[in-house]
């Protein structure tokens, strides 16, 4: 299924290409310039060609290779992508001034206005691309207050750091879980949880050890907890190695589990359902058998999914991840018409979702539209 989701992309892909290539070799390129033409079709395929490379050559390549072929082709193709957005606005500006005739013709008729405006559309499609790379590896946090109106055993607040999407893996490494702890550390956290997506995938030998002893140094005096998301492939079954490593870490993963606080609060951990093969995750209903009402209650669930349930099921606050705002624009408008909250605080009566866009990338290590971040939720108790 995914191999022919990848064909259809790389198919629209190529015609997109072959678009902007026709169009650029329409209006730009001198037919008695031999240089022009050759220099013209360099940059086009250095520029369209290394995404499908790396793609289809991700098993064939050198890791190394393929890794930074794979980094490049990420930023080439959401290049591509906007030259065609912009490229195709201006044929529909061309379209309705055929029929309105409202631009000038100096304008139209000036040499050098086909240059101006392949300059001012190769910077708008290139300088987004080129600060989402930088602002990708620079996360901050994002703080949030809620007010639950329960008794936490004397408890005034409670401060937790949630991470969600590290996607760890050839882009996100240890040295940027670095940052990460010192984040975590920066806000002094009495709560600690991973929303899902720790991994970008399957890990390669040896590196389930390295993930686990880079996120084992985050502590919390209450401890830290983390659900599957649907790229944890390794936490799909509850003996795999990487499911060992973090609990001897001191990290507990919640697989439709939950865990009691005495006379403080409880934690809900869900499994994700993309990892889960048939009956299906536990229903909600059935996790809270037994549950003390009268303390504050917290569920973490990877995707922002089924919030009427949780409300329904009596949840205070609703910790998820999964959707990262959409990660590059205009991928937000899209998560928005998804999720009931693709970002953000939404309240709901006594019910409070909060979802974070994410501190890893997925895809392009690309961020444009939105910033990586770590969440700092402070629950407030009367």
């Amino acid at each position: 299924m995914w191999g022919l989701v990848i064909l259809i992309f790389l198919t629209l892909y190529g015609l997109i290409s072959y678009y902007i290539g026709r169009k650029g070799w329409k209006y730009l390129i001198r037919k008695d310039s031999p240089v022009s033409k050759v220099l013209f079709v360099a940059a086009l395929l250095a520029l369209i060609v290394p995404f499908p490379l790396s793609e289809l050559g991700k098993n064939i390549l050198p890791e190394r290779i393929g890794s930074w072929l794979g980094i490049w082709g990420g930023h080439s193709m959401i290049i591509v992508l906007y030259l065609f957005f912009l490229i195709l606005m201006l044929d529909v500006i061309r379209f309705i001034d055929r029929l309105a005739k409202f631009i000038p013709p100096a304008f139209k008729n000036h040499h050098l206005t086909p240059y101006s405006l392949a300059a001012a559309v190769f910077l708008l499609a290139t300088v987004p691309v080129a600060y989402g790379s930088w602002n990708a590896q620079h996360p901050v946090i994002k703080k949030y207050n809620v007010n639950v109106n329960k008794d936490a055993g004397g408890m005034k607040q409670l401060r937790i750091a949630m991470v969600s999407d590290i996607h760890y893996g050839p882009v996100i490494d240890t040295d940027r879980l670095k940052t990460l702890q010192q984040m975590i550390h920066q806000i002094k956290p009495d709560l600690v949880v991973l929303a899902g997506d720790i991994t970008n995938g399957p890990l390669t030998p040896g590196e389930d050890r390295k993930l686990a002893a880079a996120l084992g140094k985050i502590k919390a005096p209450y401890g830290v907890y983390a659900v599957p998301g649907n790229h944890d492939r390794d936490l799909a079954e509850r003996g795999s190695q990487l499911m060992q490593a973090l609990q001897k870490a001191g990290i507990k993963v919640l697989k439709d589990e939950k865990v009691v606080i005495p006379n403080r609060f409880t934690l809900i951990g869900r499994d994700d359902p993309n990892l889960i093969r048939e009956p299906g995750r536990k229903e909600l209903a059935s996790l809270m058998k037994g549950t003390d009402y009268s303390h504050p209650l917290i569920l973490l669930d990877h995707q922002p999914i089924e919030l009427q349930q949780a409300q329904k099921n009596g949840i205070d606050l609703m910790l998820s991840g999964h959707t990262h705002h959409g990660q590059i624009f205009p991928g937000n408008w899209i998560t928005a018409m998804i999720y009931e909250n693709d970002w953000g605080l939404l309240q709901k009566g006594s019910f409070y979702s909060v979802v974070s866009c994410g501190f890893g990338t997925w895809g392009p290590p690309l961020r444009i539209g939105n910033r990586p971040e770590v969440v700092e939720i402070t629950m407030n108790f009367t």
